[in-house]
């Protein structure tokens, strides 16, 4: 390999050469510089003599060349290497052997991966780039006229580089970009975006003071610019870029399919400010769509949009987190759900806002949190159809897919798999293999007309007094979501598996998508096993789901014929995928999901620490989490447990919820429960160290939040789990936003009876409830505490 990223050298595995003599070391430069591009005699002559060369200049210049081919045989190169040509030489070299072009390609890599919001991958690729480089380019060969070139290389980097900070910053490791802008400022002092991006990582860590002195350190080099003009303004705010707390819109899928008829007849009702119920059984899809309508008609609504999640949380929670989002300081909130949803209403009047509220599980839950102001919407998700809510008001004229939607849904992607595969299927074939999928379009219908709002306004215990609106308002409509039909499924199948894999292979595909029961969430895991593993057969796995699939058809399986023993294509001991396979029909069984097995085979193609990690989750009773939980769960670094979540995401076992967060959908969560009590090497002694490191993890950061906001602390106890690396910036926000994990963590010590960690993380955490107004969950921590207290330890009950 050629490395011109620092000082100039050859290897050939643990090999090392340098050209001899200056001139050699030149020519050679030259012709890296311009790699794969004829150089010209002429170029070569004026690089090494100037514009008056020697009359033997040109002889001198071939001999040179000479060397350097007998250079590159000593080292094991080929001497065709360099080749000669009729304008000059040119030097061949593949972008793997020559640093310079690997790091243009990792960059323009990473730059595309940013470009398609996958800020993850692209900051490891930017970083994969950056760790090419030993030094300045070419270091310590003059090139005279070239300098520029090798200049603007420089300069590529420190772009590179600049654009990666900024990703980081997205993924919220503050800390880390903090130190290393520190001693990149000392270098490069006149770079205005380092300092910009210097001074928001100090501000998100919480040292507000060193960040206007990295100001006024900017300002003594440079006449500021006007975006560090404006980060100083935003720090003189409160605001300062700093990411937005959770509960707005979560992201959007970037692959979302399907569901074209329910999206266009969800947006059209949102858009007329009215309300919808969208139901249908676990991993069908619900979030995802609501999340995708909400995105589409967001603009309509520039009040702002309310998301919650309702799984684990009551309304009063729900009501006083939306109160906050509103406007109203922490200690305003009303203690009483009545109170608190007559103050949201007002709140509300006059706005224009969109409510989602997910995951809820029955009419009482939703009717304090749903809004009377007419100009507002709502869109709930429940796995039931919320028939007091809805009066049975259904959308017709769903479920369906217009014909010749199957194949433009791949984005060009089928066709040109069609051209590239030798011998590969013709798009009529492939159509044909699709079958009903492409058939005729369904019937539709117009949208209901507007329903009476349902008569729950005023209703006693659901806080809204004989306030109602002058204007009636639109009731909530049905959506129930059926499976996906076949088109879309295999669209979906394709996107995420390759259209290549799904023309080969149209049957096979067909029948894999049928096994996973039409849900999207089985589908995107079989795909991305699939597209983990390119030499895995699409058939196989249509295969193995065959044998054990739970099948919709109401009638009883025939007994399948025994199979004769096929090579795997994998690397699993047959024991352990026997052990596997039992458990995975026993997770369905238990589940009641018709592709629960989808997730054994997802599972089974992870490496043993991501195994370990998906099972452990299930531990995990926030509602999302950060990275540092999961090097908890491991006891590992955070880099490492960053890269298994990351696994775990490709997967499509985990979710990112937003920069640096994840989260566990039910059914993955219930699997990883059931793996963890049957997994061997799972057993109690894991999960109650794991348990330990990760209540140790809120303790610690609780205890330097408070240090931040109210002074003192020491650092962690000696024999505390601590989670290294990360910094809680500030921490008003980061209670704030943690408040979720941080309580039912509070709940979890006490379920466990580990009564120290359930009374510290209660006094921990007294202060910015009773501040914040989250009279609630104080209420509520105080009480586990007490009851957690043992006799033996008297001591915790004082700082109660």
């Amino acid at each position: 390999m050629f490395r011109v990223l620092g000082p100039l050298e050859i290897t050939l595995g643990e090999r090392l050469a340098q050209p001899p003599g200056p001139r050699q070391r030149e020519l050679l430069a030259l012709l890296l510089l311009r790699a794969n591009q004829v150089v010209s005699i002429g170029t070569i002559v004026r690089l090494a003599w100037g514009e008056r060369p020697p009359p033997t200049a040109r002889r001198q210049a071939q001999n040179c060349v000479g060397r350097l081919r007998r250079l590159m045989t000593d080292v094991g190169l080929s001497p065709k290497t360099i080749v000669t040509t009729p304008g000059g030489y040119l030097l061949r070299v593949a972008d793997d052997q020559l640093d310079m072009l690997a790091f243009l390609a990792r960059a323009d890599e990473g730059r595309a991966l940013a470009g398609a919001g996958h800020v993850w991958k692209a900051s490891r690729c930017y970083r994969s780039a950056l760790a090419l480089w030993r030094g300045p380019a070419f270091d310590g060969i003059e090139l005279g006229p070239l300098t520029g070139e090798v200049e603007r290389l420089d300069e590529r980097r420190l772009a590179v580089l600049e654009d990666c900070l900024d990703l980081e910053l997205r993924l919220g490791k503050h800390v880390a970009v903090a130190d290393e802008l520190a001693v990149l400022v000392a270098r490069h002092p006149l770079r205005e975006r380092m300092w910009g991006q210097l001074v928001i990582a100090l501000y998100r860590c919480g040292r507000e003071h060193e960040a206007l002195i990295a100001l006024e350190g900017a300002r003594a080099r440079f006449e500021p610019g006007e975006r560090l003009l404006e980060i100083e303004a935003a720090i003189l705010r409160g605001e300062a870029g700093v990411p937005e707390r959770p509960g707005r819109l979560p992201a959007d899928l970037p692959d979302f399919t399907g569901r074209e008829e329910e999206t266009g007849a969800l947006a059209a009702l949102l858009s007329r400010e009215a309300g919808a119920v969208v139901s249908g059984e676990a991993g069908i899809g619900k979030t995802a769509l609501a999340v995708h309508v909400a995105h589409r008609v967001s603009s309509r609504y520039p009040d702002g949009q309310l998301f919650a999640s309702l799984r684990g949380s009551g309304p009063a929670e729900v009501l006083a987190g939306f109160l906050r989002r509103l406007g109203v300081p922490g200690h305003a909130v009303p203690d009483g759900i009545e109170e608190r949803a007559e103050l949201y209403r007002n709140k509300l009047a006059g706005r224009r806002a969109l409510i989602v509220l997910d995951d809820v599980a029955d009419a009482a839950q939703a009717r304090p949190l749903l809004p009377e102001a007419p100009r507002c919407a709502v869109l709930i998700t429940s796995r039931s159809g919320l028939d007091e809510l809805t009066g049975g008001s259904r959308l017709p004229g769903l479920g369906g897919m217009s014909a010749g939607s199957v194949l433009p849904g791949l984005g060009g992607l089928a066709d040109e798999a069609f051209r590239s595969e030798p011998g590969g299927m013709a798009e009529g074939a492939f159509r044909s293999g699709l079958g009903d999928a492409t058939a005729g379009p369904p019937g539709s219908g117009p949208l209901p007309a507007r329903p009476i709002w349902p008569a729950w306004a005023g209703m006693s215990g659901f806080g809204v007094r004989q306030s109602r609106p002058s204007t009636p308002r639109a009731g909530l409509s049905l959506v129930e979501l059926a499976p996906l039909e076949s088109g879309p499924a295999m669209t979906l199948l394709a996107k995420i598996a390759g259209a290549g894999r799904v023309a080969a292979e149209v049957a096979a595909a067909r029948d894999l998508v049928r096994h996973c029961g039409g849900s999207p969430l089985a589908i995107r895991v079989a795909a991305a096993r699939l597209a983990a593993e390119p030499r895995l057969r699409v058939s196989w796995m249509a295969d193995r789901l065959s044998g054990h699939a739970i099948h919709r058809d109401p009638r009883p399986e025939h007994p399948r014929p025994e199979q004769p023993e096929r090579e795997h294509p994998h690397h699993e001991h047959p024991d352990r995928e026997r052990r596997s396979e039992r458990q995975d029909s026993e997770v369905a069984s238990a589940l009641g999901w018709p592709a629960a097995e989808v997730l054994g085979l997802g599972y089974a193609g992870l490496p043993e620490a991501a195994q370990r990690l998906l099972r452990l989750t299930g531990l995990v009773e926030a509602p999302d989490f950060a990275p540092w939980v999961c090097a908890a769960l491991l006891d590992a670094d955070l880099a490492e447990a960053e890269e298994l979540a990351e696994r775990l995401v490709e997967a499509q076992l985990l979710e990112r919820t937003g920069p640096a967060r994840y989260r566990l959908q039910d059914v993955v969560r219930a699997f990883a429960a059931r793996r963890a009590g049957g997994d061997e090497g799972a057993g109690g002694g894991e999960r109650a160290e794991a348990l330990g490191r990760l209540l140790d993890g809120w303790l610690v950061l609780a205890d330097q939040a408070n240090g931040l906001r109210f002074g003192g602390g020491s650092g962690p106890p000696e024999g505390r789990w601590s989670p290294k690396g990360v910094a809680v910036g500030d921490p008003a926000d980061w209670f704030e936003s943690e408040r979720p994990g941080l309580v039912s963590a509070v709940r979890q010590a006490a379920a466990e009876g580990r009564a120290e960690h359930c009374c510290r993380l209660a006094v921990a955490l007294a202060r910015f409830l009773e501040g914040a107004g989250h009279l609630d969950d104080l209420a509520e921590c105080l009480r586990l505490a007490l009851a957690a207290n043992p006799q033996s330890e008297p001591g915790h009950t004082w700082a109660l």
